[in-house]
């Protein structure tokens, strides 16, 4: 603590399992872009069926990205639904947070390396 009575290291950064929701300045991650450029992933949880997948948010933000949709994550979990559920006929939207699991189930396809570092340098700028 400097003579003010504040901490040097600034504000409490999250911490635990929290933490993979901030970037490395501990700003909040809100969008898909962001969670990609951060390499994060998102794990989603059923709560009709309780079936857990982790997506990579590199290849969920290309096929987003690509569709022309909001890449918002509360816009996400609107747009996603249980794979087991939707085979029984009914329609269950999950829980979405992001983390730093590896991904799991049958991969989806990464962007091309031109349109990633694209990305890449327009974050950087």
């Amino acid at each position: 603590m400097n003579r003010n009575g504040i901490d040097a290291a600034g504000p409490a950064a999250p911490t635990g399992a929290a933490r993979a929701d901030y970037d490395h300045v501990g700003r909040r991650l809100r969008t898909l872009e962001q969670c990609a450029l951060y390499k994060r992933t998102l794990r989603l949880t059923c709560p009709r069926c309780g079936h857990v997948r982790v997506l990579d948010a590199v290849c969920l933000w290309w096929m987003f990205n690509r569709r022309g949709w909001d890449d918002g994550l509360p816009a996400v979990a609107a747009r996603l639904c249980c794979a087991g559920c939707r085979e029984q006929k009914a329609t269950a939207r999950p829980r979405v947070t992001v983390g730093r699991e590896p991904p799991t189930g049958a991969p989806l396809p990464y962007p091309d390396k031109a349109t990633w570092k694209k990305l890449v340098s327009r974050h950087r700028s």
